[in-house]
């Protein structure tokens, strides 16, 4: 029987942003996640929960963040990721 915890890789719900593209800062608005270990996808990159905002799938503490991606995603890698920006939107936050 599959672990109901686990979630797909495919899932709709999970936003990928390549690495490259998440560690160069954007223009406007940013989020700066500073030295935290992430949920990441082998190819597609870091792993976002979407939910009203996006929701980095990451954890400052390297046994907290490997528990969770062994959890959830055990098709995925735990890696340390110095630097991640995150693109903030305004809009989310209106109600």
């Amino acid at each position: 029987m599959p672990d109901a915890r686990v979630v797909s890789e495919d899932d709709p719900r999970l936003i990928f942003v390549s690495i490259e593209e998440a560690t160069v800062p954007p223009s406007g608005l940013i989020n700066h996640i500073k030295d935290h270990w992430w949920a990441v996808h082998p190819t597609k990159g870091l792993i976002f929960w979407h939910q009203r905002h996006r929701a980095p799938q990451c954890n400052s503490n390297k046994h907290t963040a490997r528990r969770l991606q062994q959890q959830f995603y055990p098709w995925a890698e735990c890696r340390f990721i110095p630097s991640v920006f995150c693109r903030i939107d305004p809009q989310d936050y209106m109600l």
